[in-house]
């Protein structure tokens, strides 16, 4: 059988978004006894090195400044022609694609136009499509009809089969990401929580992450010992974490949630995602996935009465565990793509 070749942009050896995605799709595939090998392609120089084989699988991971610095790379579409020309199979995962919300002045704003168009030559190559926003898969099922999937991004710390009852965690909300990501959570919601922990609402506030002498400063704004920062963990332990725990804060702007890896991590450990936004911002307001009050709580529900809170976020978090598809569904779909002769005839 052929091989699957994932191009990504330079492979980070301590993970990143793209890297982490293409890991565990890696992962999967081998599980189903398909040979998968990853290739580093920054550059136009870096293609050369990538093998054209007749009948081969391609999945691109498009994350467009991945493959310029300025996010135009005008030699990936010819690149992606020539192979398609000699056999290739094409599948394309789009996480960053051109710029949606940017300053007028600014560069992004004026190469937003060139990057589209870059994104619309490779989505017309492509035999099947994948996106992780709504309005980016709206844009793409108008460009290539079907072969468009809307598919959110997976968890990259764990999707455990064995998930803990709501009524057997903690009252506890985890603010998980980056050093960046956390701080903007903090300005936004220390004082509400500071509140609902004072009240008995929340039991405590876990911090996941690198930390520094600003999360020491979060922490003198809780009360007692409810605050409790972990650190940066491994990841069996972020998953042991989320899986005790009913609340996770994420500030991704809604039409983007999709994208978002906290967000898909919360959803695959059935932790309730509470977003520190009450708006969709500037970007599209979802129409898919997810949605306000149906896939995640507003930031002002979190100051709810109990009894209602719970509930809400307990079915939210249900809800989030059948429709949130992990790792394993795409690679599936990716297979079914590829190879549809490996799929199991229907008994009559």
């Amino acid at each position: 059988m052929n091989h699957f070749r994932i191009i990504q942009p330079q492979i980070r050896e301590f993970g990143c978004g793209v890297t982490d995605h293409s890991s565990l799709l890696l992962e999967q595939l081998n599980m189903m006894d398909f040979t998968v090998v990853r290739h580093s392609v920054p550059n136009r120089a870096s293609a050369r090195e990538v093998p054209v084989v007749g009948g081969d699988t391609w999945i691109l991971q498009l994350s467009i400044y991945g493959y310029s610095a300025k996010g135009i790379p005008l030699w990936l579409p010819p690149f992606l022609d020539s192979a398609k020309r000699c056999g290739v199979r094409l599948v394309v995962c789009f996480h960053e694609i051109w710029v949606l919300v940017a300053p007028r002045m600014s560069t992004a704003y004026w190469l937003a136009s060139t990057q589209k168009r870059i994104c619309q030559q490779i989505a017309r190559l492509a035999d099947h499509a994948f996106f992780n926003t709504d309005w980016a898969f709206k844009w793409g099922r108008r460009e290539i009809g079907e072969r468009a999937t809307y598919y959110p991004t997976f968890s990259n710390v764990g999707e455990p089969a064995d998930m803990t009852r709501w009524s057997e965690r903690q009252s506890v909300v985890v603010v998980f990401g980056s050093e960046l990501t956390r701080r903007h959570i903090y300005r936004t919601a220390t004082t509400l929580l500071a509140e609902r922990l004072d009240r008995g609402t929340l039991s405590a506030v876990v911090d996941i992450g690198a930390s520094g002498p600003w999360l020491s400063r979060v922490a003198e704004s809780f009360p007692g010992t409810r605050f409790k920062a972990l650190g940066p963990l491994a990841v069996d332990e972020v998953s042991s974490t989320l899986l005790s725990s009913k609340w996770g804060l994420f500030n991704t702007p809604w039409g983007q949630g999709g994208k978002s890896s906290v967000f898909a991590a919360y959803a695959s450990h059935g932790v309730a995602p509470v977003s520190i936004f009450d708006g969709p911002g500037r970007f599209p307001r979802p129409e898919i996935y997810p949605l306000p009050g149906v896939h995640f709580l507003p930031f002002s529900r979190l100051a709810g009465a109990l009894p209602e809170l719970d509930r809400a976020s307990e079915a939210i978090a249900k809800r989030l565990l059948v429709q949130h598809a992990g790792s394993r569904e795409l690679a599936e779909k990716i297979r079914d793509v590829a190879h549809p002769a490996v799929l199991q005839p229907v008994e009559a």
